[in-house]
């Protein structure tokens, strides 16, 4: 019986304890994604009376790799940027009117959710639990193309599963066009910007202790970092000036759908409150002058580097 690639899925679900792997995924993500088994090998190479190298190896420590790729969902792409960010708090905002609309406000914490993540290719599914998010990138080009999310998770090694028959399932919700965000930039609304990418990364220490095992037992969770690289034209010299007289800025992108209820729509904010500037280049490639920005985001006091929401009919994201 042939394997067919196309028919391979990835599914999701947030575990109540890190490490604890959930039974089955909560919902299943319209991305394509790698599932890649790591593993580190110790080849000897002892004196042994021979000229032969790498004679032995020895199996040493083990994690798994996902990366999925493609459109962002509305629906279902939070549960990689809750699990990147630590935190969402889920309410209604007019239950009267709007009573399947929830708001899920994100927000930063010191130790992210982790997720059991289900990789099915047509002839076996694995699962692996204690997937974390290293890495995100949210990115779009206003023509022709779709707002894009690409996740780095790290996990325990995946393991074949088990369990009763999973047939994925998804709903109708579709991708956001790239020409759909709104930006504000400099203290208000601009149509400068046709494309623009936002980089989140924390560092990560997987703690493999002496316990007689090869997988780890605890994530540490380090630094964060959040770059910004957006394209604008430069019919004005606003943004360029203030990368010439070191002004910070601000940015907000605010990424709305169809409409879902009353007068409510499915809706993607995020709001980054200090921005600097570490290039900015003037590019003569195109019939108008483009500039190419480069910055990087700073937390104040008060403030966090970065908060927001995604507005949707998903009652919540917990586990």
């Amino acid at each position: 019986m042939p394997n067919l690639s196309k028919k391979a899925a990835l599914g999701v679900a947030r575990e109540a304890n890190a490490g604890t792997a959930m039974t089955t995924p909560t919902v299943w993500v319209p991305q394509k994604s790698v599932l890649k088994f790591q593993k580190k090998r110790e080849y000897l190479d002892d004196e042994r009376n021979s000229r032969d190298a790498n004679y032995d190896v020895v199996d040493g420590t083990r994690e798994g790799v996902l990366d999925p790729k493609g459109a962002w969902y509305n629906d279902t792409s939070p549960y990689f940027l809750i699990a990147g960010m630590g935190a969402v708090t889920s309410a209604q905002p007019s239950v009267g009117t709007d009573p399947t609309v929830w708001k899920h406000t994100l927000a930063l914490a010191d130790t992210p959710p982790s997720l059991t993540t289900f990789k099915k290719y047509d002839g076996q599914i694995y699962y692996m639990p204690y997937t974390v998010v290293e890495k995100w990138s949210l990115k779009w080009t206003a023509e022709s193309k779709l707002l894009e999310f690409d996740v780095s998770c790290r996990g325990l090694w995946p393991t074949p599963y088990v369990g009763s028959a999973l047939t994925p399932t998804y709903s109708t919700v579709k991708p956001f066009a790239g020409y759909a965000p709104i930006i504000t930039l400099t203290g208000g609304a601009s149509s400068d910007v046709d494309q623009m990418q936002i980089d989140f990364d924390q560092k990560i220490t997987l703690w493999y202790p002496s316990n007689g095992l090869p997988d780890f037992t605890t994530v540490y969770f380090g630094e964060r970092h959040l770059k910004v690289d957006y394209t604008a034209r430069f019919d004005s010299t606003t943004i360029f000036d203030r990368f010439r007289t070191s002004v910070d800025d601000t940015l907000t992108v605010d990424v709305q759908g169809p409409v879902i209820s009353t007068t409510l729509h499915q809706e993607l904010n995020l709001s980054i409150p200090l921005i600097g500037y570490d290039s900015m280049e003037h590019d003569l490639g195109k019939d108008n002058v483009l500039i190419k920005a480069k910055a990087t985001a700073r937390p104040q006091t008060g403030t966090p580097l970065i908060s927001g929401f995604v507005q949707n009919t998903v009652t919540s994201y917990a586990s």
